[in-house]
C-alpha cells in the first residue's frame, strides 16, 4: 500500500490513482492525545497512504487549530489526495499568517491549487509572491514561478482556445470507484489499467491493502465499452504493479511497465500470438535505479521506435520523454532524449506519436496548460520536434489530462482524467477515468440550399494567407504552377519558427503574449481559411452543376516588405495557386467550366498599398516585417464577390477595361488624372446611379448616365495632390442596377516631395 502511494508520487506527481480509505484502528480510542494523532499521520504519509494521513491530521488539529507545521502537514496530504479545494483553504490559511517565512512551499502550492481550482487571476499574483520568496534563479521553485507568470497568460485566455472536441465518459462498465487510465485500442479491444480491488465499498473503500495495478481488456456491445477480463499473470504478476501496456504495429509483441516495491518501473516486452503471452523480459533500456516506464510504440517509415518515459541521468528535469529505435533481431539503439522543445524541468509523461499526422501527444505540468498536467501536441519526427501546443478544452481541463491514444480505424480518441464532469460513478478528482474524443464533421454542403447570388456572396470573402514571398520566392512571375493547399501545408510548417522569431528577445508573459498571438493568427485566419475554402468551393460547384455562370472577383495584398511592382508580381502568384487549386480539386471538377469560360476569375493584384501603415518595411526587422501577426495578416487573397448570370436573365452585367491601375511615383501638388473604361456586357440597359471617390481628393467628371447592352463608356477621374504623401491606395466606386450592385476600380500611387 505504502509502495503504490510511493510510486505515484515519484512517477507523476500529482497523478493519484485512487483515493484509500484507510480503515481506523480498533485499538484506537477517543482518548488518543493530539501527538499520537499526528504520529500516525506521519507513519501514514511515509507509507504514501495519504488519504489516511488526512483522517488522523484533522483529528489532531481538532486539538489545536493554530498549530502552523500540523496545518501544512494536513494541506499537503490533501493536495496530495487531490482535494484541490480544500488543499487551498489551508495553504492560505498559513500564508496569511506566516507569509512564507516559515512555510514557503505553501506559498507554492497556495499558487498551484488556486490555478488547478480555476482562479487564475490569483495564481498569478501569487506565483510572482512565490518568485519573491525563492530568490535563487537557479532554484527549482524560481523556475516553476517565472514559468507560470509567463504560463498564466494562456490560462487566462484558455476560452478562446476551445474546441468542438466532444468529450465523453466511457461508462461504469469500464470505469469503477477506482482509477482506470493508460486506454489503448488494438483489434476492436480497449486495454487499460485500473488500480482497484475485488472487495471494495460504495465510496472507493479498500479491505484488501494487497491490491495492485493491473491490466484488464474490455469489449464493445452495442457501442458500449464493457471490462471483460484481466490479463493473465504472465503479465500481471501478483508481486509488481503493471500498467501501461501497447503492441507494436504488427501486433506480436506486447511492452508494458512494471514496478517493483522500490518504486522503479521497468519495461517488458512479451511475445503475443494467437492470442497467448510469452514470459516477458525486460528491455536493453532499462536502467538500474531509474524508472523507465509507459512505453508506446510506432512505425516510422517502415522502422520501429519505441517512446517511454524515464527519470534518468540525460534529462532536463523529472521524468521525460525519450525514445529508442528497434532493431530487427529485438534489440534497441541507445535512447535519444526528445529535447528541450518537449521536455521541461517538471514532468513529461505519457507520450503517444500520431504517424499519419506526424505528431507527439503528451502531458506536462510544466509548460502553458489550464492546470495540473494538460495533453500538449508536437509537430515533427523523432528526431526533431516543434514547440508544444496545449490541445484546449474541453479535451484539457483543470485537473489532470494524460494518455491521450488516437484511434485511427474509429476516428475516436481516448484520455485518462481526474475531472468531476463527466464521471458516472465519482464525484470526486481523487481517481482518473477514461474518456473518449469524437470531432463533429461538418454539415455537409449538400445541406445548403442557393436561391440567390445573396445566399452564395454570404460566405464571402473567403481569406487565405500565405508566408513572405510565397508562392515561388525571388522572382518576378505573375503565376505560380503550386496549388494553395501546398503553400498552405508550407506555412503551417513554419509556425514553430513564427513562434520563436516573433517572442525572440522578450521573456515572461511578454513572450508568452507573442506565441499565443502567433498561434491565434494560424487558428483564427491561416485554418480557417482552408475550411472555408473548402465550403465554399463545395457550394460553388453544386451552381455551376445549375447550368449558372459565374464571375469570381479576387483580390490580391501583401506586406510592404518589397518593392510595389514586385508585391504586384507576387500578389498574381498568391491569386494563381488558387486558379490552380480550383484546377486540381476533387479530379479537376471544375476544368470543363474554367475551359467554357462559365467560370471566370477576375484578378486584382493590389500589391502592398492598402497594407497597414504600421507594418515594418524593414528587411533588417524580420521579427515585424516577416514574421509579426500584423505583417502575417496582410500576406492573403481574397474570394470577395460572386456575379453569376443564367442565360436566360435578361440583366445588365457592368465589367471595367481594369480593374486596378498602379501610377507609380507622382510629385506632390501635381494633380493626376486616371481615366477607366466602364462596359455592359449583360443583356439589358445598365444604369449608372452614381460614381464616386474613395475621399474629397478625387474629383469624377460623370456622375448618371445609362449603356446599352454592348455599348462602353470612358470614366475621368482628377486627384488633387496637395495634402497627400507616401504610398496610398484611392478608389473609385461605381454604382448601378448590375449585380453586384456596386464595383470599385482601384488607383495605387505614391506621393513624393515635389523638389
Amino acid at each position: 500500500m505504502s509502495f503504490l502511494r510511493k510510486q505515484e508520487s515519484k512517477l507523476m506527481k500529482k497523478v493519484i490513482f485512487h483515493t484509500i480509505l484507510l480503515m481506523f484502528f480498533s485499538g484506537i480510542t477517543l482518548g488518543q492525545s493530539k501527538s499520537q494523532y499526528q504520529k500516525i499521520g506521519d507513519k501514514s504519509m511515509e507509507k504514501g497512504d495519504y488519504q489516511g494521513a488526512v483522517n488522523y491530521y484533522k483529528m489532531a488539529l481538532d486539538y489545536d487549530s493554530l498549530d502552523l507545521p500540523l496545518t501544512f502537514q494536513y494541506a499537503e496530504a490533501l493536495r496530495l489526495t487531490n482535494n484541490y479545494r480544500k488543499a487551498q483553504f489551508y495553504y492560505s490559511k498559513i500564508y496569511k499568517k506566516d507569509g512564507g517565512r516559515q512555510f514557503p512551499k505553501a506559498v507554492f502550492w497556495l499558487a498551484t491549487m488556486q490555478k488547478v481550482n480555476g482562479e487564475y487571476l490569483e495564481s498569478f499574483k501569487t506565483w510572482k509572491q512565490v518568485k519573491t520568496i525563492y530568490r535563487r534563479g537557479n532554484s527549482y521553485e524560481n523556475k516553476k514561478a517565472k514559468q507560470e507568470i509567463k504560463a498564466s497568460a494562456y490560462a487566462r485566455r484558455a476560452e478562446k482556445y476551445r474546441n468542438d472536441a466532444l468529450v465523453k465518459n466511457i461508462g461504469h462498465k469500464v470505469n469503477t470507484e477506482a482509477s482506470e487510465f493508460a486506454p489503448i485500442i488494438f483489434e476492436n479491444t480497449l486495454y487499460f489499467a485500473s488500480l482497484r480491488a475485488k472487495d471494495m465499498g460504495p465510496n472507493g473503500e479498500v479491505y484488501d491493502e494487497l491490491y495492485h495495478i493491473k491490466l484488464y481488456q474490455a469489449i464493445q456491445k452495442d457501442s458500449v465499452w464493457e471490462t471483460e477480463k484481466e490479463l493473465p499473470l504472465v503479465i500481471n504478476s501478483p508481486q509488481y504493479h503493471t500498467g501501461n501496456g501497447c503492441f507494436n504495429g504488427k501486433g506480436d509483441k506486447f511492452y508494458f511497465s512494471r514496478c517493483d516495491k522500490n518504486n522503479v518501473c521497468d519495461i517488458m516486452v512479451s511475445d503475443y500470438k494467437n492470442g497467448k503471452w510469452s514470459s516477458p523480459k525486460k528491455l536493453g533500456i532499462n536502467v538500474a535505479g531509474n524508472t523507465t516506464t509507459q512505453p508506446m510504440s510506432c512505425d516510422v517509415n517502415g522502422e520501429e521506435y519505441l517512446f517511454f518515459v524515464s527519470d534518468r541521468k540525460g534529462g532536463l528535469g523529472k521524468l521525460d520523454i525519450w525514445y529508442a529505435k528497434a532493431y530487427e533481431n529485438g534489440k534497441f539503439a541507445k535512447p535519444v532524449h526528445t529535447g528541450k522543445n518537449i521536455n521541461s524541468p517538471d514532468n513529461e509523461v505519457t507520450p503517444f506519436y500520431d504517424v499519419v499526422g506526424k505528431q507527439l501527444y503528451f502531458s506536462s505540468d510544466w509548460h502553458a496548460g489550464l492546470g495540473g498536467f494538460d495533453i500538449f501536441s508536437a509537430k515533427g519526427t523523432p528526431r526533431r520536434f516543434g514547440r508544444p501546443q496545449n490541445l484546449g478544452a474541453p479535451i484539457n481541463s483543470r485537473y489532470n489530462d494524460l494518455y491521450y491514444f488516437i484511434d485511427t480505424v474509429s476516428e475516436v480518441n481516448y484520455f485518462a482524467s481526474n475531472r468531476v464532469v463527466g464521471k458516472e460513478t465519482k464525484n470526486t478528482t481523487c481517481c482518473n477515468d477514461i474518456f473518449s474524443v469524437k470531432f463533429p464533421k461538418p454539415t455537409p454542403p449538400k445541406d445548403i440550399e442557393i436561391v440567390t447570388l445573396e445566399d452564395l456572396n454570404k460566405y464571402l470573402p473567403v481569406t487565405l494567407y500565405f508566408h513572405n514571398d510565397r508562392p515561388n520566392p525571388r522572382t518576378t512571375k505573375t503565376t505560380t504552377e503550386l496549388n494553395y493547399l501546398t503553400t498552405y501545408s508550407d506555412y503551417i510548417q513554419r509556425i514553430p519558427t513564427y513562434e520563436n522569431e516573433y517572442s525572440a528577445g522578450l521573456s515572461g508573459i511578454k513572450e508568452e503574449e507573442a506565441v499565443l498571438d502567433i498561434q491565434d493568427f494560424f487558428k483564427d485566419y491561416v485554418e480557417k481559411g482552408v475550411k472555408d475554402l473548402a465550403l465554399f468551393t463545395e457550394l460553388l460547384f453544386l451552381e455551376l452543376e445549375k447550368g449558372t455562370e459565374i464571375e469570381l472577383t479576387v483580390k490580391g495584398f501583401a506586406s510592404p516588405l518589397a518593392k510595389t511592382d514586385y508585391n504586384v508580381n507576387l500578389t498574381g502568384r498568391r491569386i494563381s495557386s488558387l486558379v490552380n487549386y480550383l484546377k486540381e480539386v476533387d479530379g479537376g471538377k471544375f476544368n470543363k467550366y474554367l475551359d467554357s469560360n462559365k467560370l471566370t476569375i477576375k484578378r486584382v493584384p493590389f500589391g502592398e498599398y492598402t497594407a497597414n501603415k504600421l507594418v515594418s518595411d524593414n528587411l533588417n526587422d524580420k521579427r515585424n516585417s516577416v514574421y509579426s501577426r500584423a505583417a502575417a495578416l496582410e500576406r492573403k487573397i481574397e474570394i470577395q464577390s460572386v456575379n453569376f448570370l443564367n442565360k436566360n436573365d435578361s440583366v445588365p452585367r457592368i465589367e471595367f477595361d481594369k480593374e486596378s491601375i498602379d501610377l507609380g511615383k507622382r510629385k506632390n501638388g501635381i494633380p493626376i488624372e486616371v481615366e477607366f473604361t466602364i462596359s455592359n456586357s449583360g443583356t439589358a440597359p445598365l444604369v449608372v446611379n452614381e460614381i464616386k471617390g474613395s475621399c474629397s481628393c478625387t474629383v469624377i467628371e460623370l456622375d448618371e448616365f445609362s449603356l446599352n447592352p454592348g455599348e462602353s463608356k470612358t470614366i475621368k477621374a482628377e486627384i488633387n495632390t496637395e495634402q497627400l504623401f507616401g504610398k496610398l491606395t484611392k478608389t473609385v466606386t461605381v454604382k448601378s442596377n448590375a449585380v453586384p450592385a456596386e464595383k470599385t476600380f482601384v488607383i495605387t500611387f505614391e506621393i513624393i516631395e515635389n523638389k
